[in-house]
C-alpha cells in the first residue's frame, strides 16, 4: 500500500505543471482608463495567472510619481507632455514608448436636465450654461482639461466661461460633478460619459480644435521585468484592444476583430 502511495505521488507531481513565475508589476494609468485597464488586467491574469496592479490618478500626478521614485512598472498617459517629462528624465526603458489608444472629447450635462447645445450652432456656451458651473479637468496639468481649453480658447468660448469653471484633480472627478448636478455641464473624455448612467453626451467637441487626443504608454526602466513586457504586449494585443474599444477608445495599430 505504501509503494503505491509513492507511485501516486510520483505520477502527480510528474504531470502538474510548472508554477507560473510572476514578478511584481505596478501599472500607473490615466483615470480616464480606469474601468478598461483593470478589466484588461484582469483578462492578462486570468490567461497568464500573473496579477498587475493597477493605480489611476490624473497623468501629472502619476507622472510627478515616477519621477520622485515611485515603483511604477508601466505608464500610461493620457497625453504625450507629461511622457515627454518623464522621457526627459531618462526615466523610460528604450525603445518601449509608443501610442497605443485615442479618445475625443464631449461636452456632457447632468441626465435629469439636458443642455441645449451644440458647438456647430456658432451659440455661446456661457450663455447656454447661465449661472452654472462647467466642470473640467484642471487645464493646468490634468490632459482632459488642457484638451478642453485649447478647444474652447481655440472655438472662442474660453473668456466667457472662464471664470464658470470649476477645475478637478482628474477628469473622473469633473464627470463626478456633472453626475451628481454640481455643475451645469463638463467637458470629458467619451470613454468617460459612456460610464456614468447618470450623464447625457450633448456634443462632441470640434476635433479640430485641440491636438489629438492620444495615450501613450512605455515601460519604466528601473522597474522593468519580465511580466511588465509581457503586460505590455498584452495592452496592444486583440483581447486588449476589444475591450479598449468596448470602452469607446480607439486602439491605435492594433486589431480588435
Amino acid at each position: 500500500m505504501r509503494r503505491f502511495a509513492l507511485l501516486v505521488a510520483a505520477i502527480l507531481t510528474v504531470g502538474a505543471s510548472p508554477a507560473v513565475a510572476c514578478e511584481p508589476v505596478s501599472v500607473y494609468a490615466a483615470a480616464s482608463t480606469t474601468d478598461s485597464l483593470t478589466e484588461i488586467a484582469r483578462a492578462f491574469a486570468a490567461e497568464t495567472g500573473c496579477e498587475v496592479m493597477t493605480v489611476f490618478a490624473s497623468s501629472s500626478t502619476l507622472a510627478k510619481q515616477i519621477e520622485a521614485g515611485a515603483p511604477a512598472a508601466i505608464f500610461l498617459s493620457a497625453n504625450s507632455d507629461w511622457m515627454d517629462r518623464v522621457e526627459d528624465g531618462d526615466l523610460l526603458a528604450p525603445d518601449t514608448r509608443k501610442d497605443i489608444l485615442g479618445n475625443d472629447l464631449v461636452l456632457i450635462a447632468p441626465k435629469s436636465e439636458p443642455l441645449a447645445y451644440r458647438f456647430a450652432d456658432d451659440a455661446s456656451l456661457a450663455a447656454a450654461i447661465g449661472e452654472g458651473r462647467l466642470a473640467l479637468g484642471n487645464p493646468d496639468g490634468v490632459p482632459a482639461g488642457i484638451y478642453a481649453k485649447e478647444a474652447l480658447v481655440h472655438l472662442g468660448e474660453w473668456d466667457g466661461v472662464a471664470s464658470r469653471v470649476i477645475a478637478g484633480d482628474d477628469v473622473r472627478t469633473a464627470l463626478a460633478w456633472v453626475a451628481r448636478g454640481e455643475a451645469r455641464a463638463g467637458i470629458v473624455y467619451r470613454t468617460d460619459a459612456q460610464v456614468s448612467p447618470d450623464v447625457v453626451i450633448v456634443d462632441a467637441v470640434p476635433e479640430d480644435a485641440h491636438e489629438p487626443v492620444h495615450y501613450p504608454i512605455a515601460l519604466i526602466e528601473e522597474n522593468t521585468n519580465e511580466t511588465a513586457r509581457d503586460f505590455l504586449a498584452f495592452t496592444s494585443g486583440a483581447t486588449a484592444s476589444r475591450i479598449f474599444a468596448r470602452f469607446g477608445f480607439t486602439p491605435l495599430g492594433a486589431q480588435v476583430n
